[in-house]
């Protein structure tokens, strides 16, 4: 009975350790950026889609940032992370960078893009995978509570649009509750 506890104690403890240094796999594009300022504390975790009117169409970091840069004139794409249709994480933004992806909220937040349109698509699973990973690592890093209210968030929560759309919107809840399961293991 006590060396199956030891085990348990073990496992658990390994567990954690992996928990607390993993991190998912993120490719890095290294864009330029016209200019930079870092982030002054992370709060909220913001949740976007791309909302081309093709619902299918897969954006990468690198069309976003030449977008933004190009028709907004911004210095480069506005969120720190995009999830493509395959699930692969693409770093936009640098990770500390204040983004520029929810107006009057992007000094405490993080901005993750979806590849589609979800109001017209519904997610991928390999998407989903992916966003509930990133967002669980998000949450651990930034010691974030996913439970609470106002941390992770669909871009319609603090501005006037229909972002994430209705089919991502509605699996915040389900993505909340992942991220606490997956960091309280």
């Amino acid at each position: 009975m006590a060396a199956a506890g030891l085990f348990l104690d073990d496992e658990k403890a390994a567990a954690r350790y992996i928990l607390e240094t993993w991190e998912p796999p993120i490719r890095k594009l290294f864009l330029r950026f016209t200019e930079y300022e870092e982030r002054p504390s992370t709060e909220v975790i913001v949740i976007h889609h791309a909302g081309f009117p093709d619902g299918d169409k897969d954006s990468s970091a690198e069309e976003i940032h030449k977008f933004h840069q190009e028709v907004n004139g911004w210095a480069g794409i506005g969120y720190h992370y995009v999830i493509r249709k395959d699930g692969t994480i693409e770093q936009g933004r640098r990770p500390l960078a204040v983004g520029a992806h929810a107006y009057h909220h992007n000094k405490n937040s993080v901005g993750i893009c979806v590849a589609g349109n979800f109001e017209v698509a519904k997610i991928k699973s390999a998407q989903l995978d992916s966003l509930k990973l990133l967002t669980a690592w998000l949450c651990q890093k930034y010691k974030l509570n996913p439970l609470k209210e106002g941390v992770i968030v669909g871009h319609r929560n603090l501005n006037d649009t229909s972002c994430p759309g209705d089919n991502l919107y509605k699996k915040l809840d389900e993505i909340r509750y992942w991220c606490r399961d997956f960091n309280n293991a």
